[in-house]
């Protein structure tokens, strides 16, 4: 028995993998901050849900939250009452179901891959996929993602099992219409539209090659199916509409939706092929194979479809394509990007329209079935191919939405290496993913070595207009000084895989290639980002109050406030972390209570708001003006400067406290 076969067999390889990603994140979850606007958005509204004990509606603040379905949330607050309890405003416990989720997607992958590529592939490329960067960043964000990309992955592995007619075709029907109900649930229609891709571009493969496409669907529409998948979805849908006044669909689709295929959604456009140029860092160390998988997979598939199918497919996915540019070109933008978007499913519908035409295929000739490894492979190339046109279309871009496709892509990839250990030799394909797992290491390892720390604090301090950049990197000093230990360690195993690869010693290479990525995760999860403050605005925030005893419920030698008046800042994480009892723009009043049992009152100030009408400077002069014909002490914080990530604006807080004796 070979080392590989060691590894893919018997109940440790299912640890092996979820420990993977779950160790992976580990740091994250209880280290960072709330980082992201939406992870913090997400926590805050359960929170509230939690505290309210409204499990329908989703709110944030005083505003309802009609985006996504409750489903993130009830998980969410499962967590935070298990563990805390929403008082204790610790951003881990709204984070364990995205830890979790992401480790059993790894699981997920492997049961999935068993059908379709074999015990051996499926185990490396589910190793590959629960070591990715972007699957274990999205293990410590308290966001839908990651249990997404979990419930995706079930459902597509019980369609590849009724697709090759493995096991109990109802039982697989119904796991189907669980996985499809669940991942509604989560983030609406994102997990039926990919299993849609997979499960209808696999058919329509079929139908093209022989003019059958089979009747393996037909367990699909037994009854109790569908109706699980009713049952899941339609109580909450029903009592969400009832409870917001059919605001909620509105929101959902008639906003939110509509805002993301019409065009870049809150200014989340990018440049074209983004995902792509996103790959050898999101899809490290997995990038290793990604070349040779795509190009092993589509060679095996192509010599068993014959001419039948792939020249005509070629040529129909190309003249729509084509077509879908410029028609982009002369349509309103709207309109322009609704048909990129449809661009998958309108090929699927013409070539499946074709596929049944017999004068389309009159001079093809009809091949024979073809056997179950390349039913498998068709399946994952229509997952992930169809899937990334899909989100690579998108008006609206943003890396994580890629995430749905990284499992069957990691498939793709352990089928590769498979195929490599059996000894095929594909030098060109080899060589170019070595450069690109060359180009991602370089990447990951350049941006977290303390001297590019340094580069980027220089860069953001030369943004600000109310302070001097060399006064800003004063201090900033600290921040970038941090231990590189596990960083030489990640150098080595990354150079160590490379050589193996070279060498072609696969299961050696994908091991240490994993080892790798494991350890620069670590490395930036326990000692980089951490360390860096300068980049964690709403943490700065609490240091500037902090110096005047400004954080409510905190113990103090000065009497802290109930609240916290914020002028210019209101970033979400702000609001989580301090309370809801907080006020920001445009609610902050500008003028000095007149109650003495107001006091003490604090404010925190961003001198680098620039978009604050009147100016934030001249509402802190008011406030001085008032508190000196008021007779009120003013104590005020050192200067704290930070950048805000999410948006890329510069920050320079000071924290004001006004006192009617300062004593007090």
């Amino acid at each position: 028995m070979t080392l590989l076969d060691r590894l893919s067999t018997g109940w440790k390889a299912w640890v092996a993998l979820f420990l993977i990603t779950f160790s992976a994140a580990a740091p994250g979850v209880f280290l960072l901050p709330a980082l992201d606007r939406d992870e913090s958005r997400f926590a805050q509204a359960s929170k509230q849900m939690l505290e309210d004990h409204d499990y329908i509606r989703i709110q944030y603040q005083d505003e309802l939250r009609n985006k996504k379905p409750a489903g993130i949330h009830w998980l969410q607050a499962a967590s935070t009452a298990v563990f805390t309890g929403p008082e204790a405003k610790q951003i881990w416990t709204y984070r364990f179901p995205s830890w979790i989720g992401a480790s059993l997607a790894a699981v997920a992958c492997f049961w999935c891959g068993i059908p379709l590529v074999g015990r051996r592939a499926a185990f490396l490329g589910a190793a590959l996929f629960g070591s990715t960067l972007l699957l274990t960043s999205e293990a410590h964000i308290s966001k839908t993602d990651a249990v997404l990309v979990c419930l995706t992955t079930f459902g597509i592995g019980a369609l590849g099992r009724l697709y090759l007619r493995e096991g109990p075709p109802k039982k697989a029907a119904l796991l189907f219409w669980l996985a499809m109900g669940l991942g509604f649930l989560i983030k609406g229609p994102v997990t039926p539209m990919v299993a849609a891709y997979a499960g209808v571009g696999a058919w329509v493969w079929g139908r093209a090659e022989n003019g059958k496409g089979g009747d393996w669907w037909r367990p699909l529409i037994w009854w109790p199916g569908p109706l699980l998948f009713v049952a899941l979805v339609l109580p909450w849908f029903t009592w969400v509409q009832i409870a917001t006044s059919g605001e909620f669909l509105q929101g959902a689709v008639g906003k939110d939706l509509k805002d993301k295929f019409t065009g870049a959604s809150e200014g989340h456009g990018g440049w074209p092929f983004f995902h792509l140029t996103h790959l050898p860092v999101w899809f490290f160390p997995a990038i290793l194979l990604i070349v040779p998988g795509l190009v092993a997979s589509w060679k095996d598939v192509r010599q068993a479809t014959v001419a039948r199918a792939g020249r005509p497919g070629l040529m129909i996915g190309g003249a729509l394509l084509a077509l879908s540019l410029l028609l982009a070109l002369v349509l309103p933008a709207s309109a322009a990007n609704g048909i990129k978007v449809a661009y998958p499913a309108v090929l699927l519908f013409v070539f499946g329209f074709l596929s049944t035409r017999d004068e389309w295929w009159r001079r093809a000739p009809v091949s024979p079935e073809a056997p179950a490894e390349v039913k498998g492979l068709r399946l994952l190339l229509s997952w992930t191919l169809l899937t990334w046109a899909f989100f690579e279309l998108m008006p609206t871009l943003l890396s994580h939405y890629i995430l749905p496709a990284y499992p069957g892509m990691a498939l793709l990839c352990g089928y590769a290496a498979v195929r490599l250990i059996e000894g095929r030799s594909m030098p060109v394909s080899r060589w170019l993913s070595l450069a690109l797992f060359g180009l991602g290491a370089a990447l990951l390892l350049g941006v977290s070595y303390p001297g590019a720390a340094h580069y980027f604090m220089a860069e953001a301090a030369g943004d600000f207009k109310t302070a001097s950049g060399p006064e800003i990197l004063s201090t900033w000093q600290a921040y970038y000084q941090y231990p590189v230990w596990l960083w030489w360690a990640a150098f080595a195993l990354c150079g160590a895989a490379a050589i193996e690869f070279s060498r072609a010693r696969m299961v050696m290479s994908i091991i240490l290639a994993v080892a790798g990525a494991f350890v620069i995760g670590w490395h930036i999860r326990i000692f980089m980002l951490p360390s860096q403050v300068w980049v964690q605005p709403t943490e700065t925030a609490r240091l500037a109050l902090e110096d005047v005893c400004g954080i409510p419920g905190e113990a103090c030698a000065m009497t802290p406030p109930d609240r916290i008046l914020a002028l210019g800042y209101a970033e979400p994480s702000y609001i989580l972390t301090m309370g809801t009892q907080n006020t920001h723009p445009p609610e902050t009043p500008l003028d000095l209570p007149t109650d003495e049992r107001a006091y003490p009152v604090v404010y925190l100030v961003n001198y680098e708001d620039r978009k604050a009408e009147p100016p934030v400077a001249e509402e802190v002069e008011h406030l001085r003006d008032q508190a000196q014909g008021m007779g009120l002490c003013i104590t005020e914080s050192e200067p704290y400067y930070a950048l805000n990530y999410s948006n890329g604006d510069p920050v320079h807080f000071v924290a004001m406290r006004f006192d009617r004796d300062c004593g007090r």
